[in-house]
């Protein structure tokens, strides 16, 4: 019996058999079967229906700045505010270039004016025979505008 379950031991390792193992991806980026396109409908419903929420959120926020803007409180504030800055604007215009385009402030002048958190200062300069206007942020002063107009450039 010995003989027997030795021989068996000998010969059971040649008996056996292996396999090759192969793998199924589930991901719709790597096969193309049912699985897959159902999966890659599904997340293009969802990606879809995010968007069109997302779009709509952004148009209904957009009509709610757009009506607040439209009353004729704010129609009236941002008329009077743009014809404020019209008058500011011409006055500056005229102490610097007079009605014959030549400086009426005499040959060193300016000033200075905070008007909507910006500060607006203007200078002549006769010896560069220009005149510089700045605006600067008040909030941030690296943010600015600079404007240099050569004198006697605006006779008509």
């Amino acid at each position: 019996m010995s003989k027997k379950v030795l021989l068996l031991l000998a010969v059971l390792p040649s008996f056996t058999f292996a396999g090759q193992l192969d793998y199924q991806f589930n991901s719709p980026t790597f096969n193309g079967s049912g699985y897959g396109t159902y999966e890659l409908s599904i997340k293009q419903m969802q990606d879809q229906n995010k968007a069109n929420y997302d779009a709509q959120q952004q148009a209904l926020q957009q009509a709610a700045i757009t009506a607040a803007a439209n009353t004729p409180q704010a129609q009236f504030v941002s008329n009077l505010q743009s014809r404020i800055y019209s008058q500011l604007a011409l006055n500056i215009t005229n102490t610097l270039f007079g009605a014959t385009g030549q400086p009426s402030c005499g040959t060193n002048c300016g000033g200075s004016m905070d008007v909507g958190g910006n500060t607006i200062t203007w200078s002549l300069n006769n010896s560069s025979q220009m005149i510089n206007i700045r605006i600067t942020n008040d909030s941030n002063p690296s943010q600015y505008t600079n404007m240099s107009v050569p004198i006697g450039t605006f006779a008509f």
